[in-house]
């Protein structure tokens, strides 16, 4: 994984079909510092991340490169948000990361 912010940036931009300079008026960043965040010259400070996602409507994670799923939990159905929100649940949960991380595993060593 463990893509930059300003190769994310360059995507999501792409993907809005606007400049960079259209898009930083738009966030409310000052054009030169938008460049330098797309360019992997600068990093904005937390509230400006959240800025940036809320305006491509993607997670922080995203955006940073921590993770290829673009949306938080706030995009799953209730039922999942209840599922993962019961504390009796979690086993599951922790199994299914374990099955998943045990198969990427496999995956890198040809198995």
């Amino acid at each position: 994984m463990s893509v930059s912010l300003g190769t994310r940036l360059k995507e999501l931009i792409k993907e809005k079909n606007l400049e960079q300079q259209q898009i930083a008026s738009l966030i409310g960043l000052k054009i030169p510092t938008f460049n330098g965040y797309v360019g992997d010259k600068r990093e904005p400070n937390i509230d400006t991340l959240i800025k940036i996602a809320n305006f491509f409507d993607i997670s922080v994670d995203y955006l940073i490169g921590r993770t290829d799923i673009r949306n938080s939990i706030g995009t799953l159905s209730n039922e999942l948000k209840e599922f993962i929100a019961n504390p009796e649940n979690q086993i599951y949960i922790e199994l299914a990361f374990d099955i998943k991380n045990r198969t990427v595993f496999l995956e890198k060593i040809g198995k």
